[in-house]
């Protein structure tokens, strides 16, 4: 069963993706990416209908091809960015399979997806009009990076509480950049020299992304096997 928060967006969505607004949206939308108006739909909710894997409409690849075109074609049209939210909402379900949500801030299931879906919801609106090939698992990723955080800070807040300091208290507030953010500059710096593209892209998504590697075969249709393979090429050259 749905919770709440879930339960809303849903019961939202039922009277947002039939009404006037969501056909000329729908039309808009259609008229900037030709992967959207080959689909023939008649207005928003038919377009998220269409996503769904139950719809047999389109593989699991094609439709992320239609998300990433929704992303960059975004800001045609205020409502889309709330039909991406809405196709979206089974990967934020599935979040909570890979988040302890009970060691977070959250008391219940319902605020964590009531955190996840204003997480994506913000990044849904700092990426519209942005082209990014794997915008669903950048989306997700960044929200389950996010989420993370927040674990993260309610743990160190507890061991405060407890006069017990986490690690990560003892550490110079002036730390700088990440860890995440110097690997992210240094596949930038070797991609076209020392990687090539598609490598670093592998690279990118699992190391700083923090996709798995069966996400990012999902996405990008190749067997898993050989993104562990390339990917374990690419560390070598980028640390050569």
């Amino acid at each position: 069963m749905d919770s709440p928060t879930i339960q809303r967006l849903r019961s939202e969505w039922q009277a947002l993706g039939t009404a006037p607004p969501s056909r000329a949206a729908c039309h808009r939308l259609a008229e900037s990416e030709p992967v959207v108006a080959a689909l023939e739909v008649g207005d928003l909710a038919e377009l998220i209908a269409a996503l769904s894997l139950s719809s047999g409409r389109l593989s699991r690849h094609e439709a992320a091809a239609v998300i990433t075109a929704m992303l960059r074609s975004a800001d045609v049209d205020a409502l889309i960015p709330r039909a991406i939210i809405q196709a979206l909402i089974p990967g934020v379900l599935a979040l909570s399979r890979r988040i302890a949500f009970a060691g977070g801030p959250w008391c219940d299931l319902d605020a964590f997806y009531a955190d996840a879906i204003s997480a994506l919801w913000e990044l849904t609106m700092s990426w519209s009009g942005a082209n990014r090939p794997s915008a669903v698992g950048d989306l997700l990723s960044a929200v389950r990076t996010r989420l993370r955080t927040l674990q993260a800070s309610e743990h160190r807040h507890r061991c405060r509480q407890a006069s017990t300091p986490d690690a990560l208290d003892t550490l110079p507030a002036s730390i700088g950049r990440t860890g995440e953010d110097l690997l992210a500059a240094a596949i930038a710096d070797a991609t076209g020299h020392r990687l090539n593209v598609a490598d670093a892209a592998i690279l990118y998504a699992t190391r700083v992304l923090g996709m798995s590697l069966g996400e990012v075969a999902d996405l990008a249709g190749i067997p898993a096997h050989n993104l562990r393979r390339r990917r374990r090429n690419a560390i070598d050259r980028l640390v050569a």
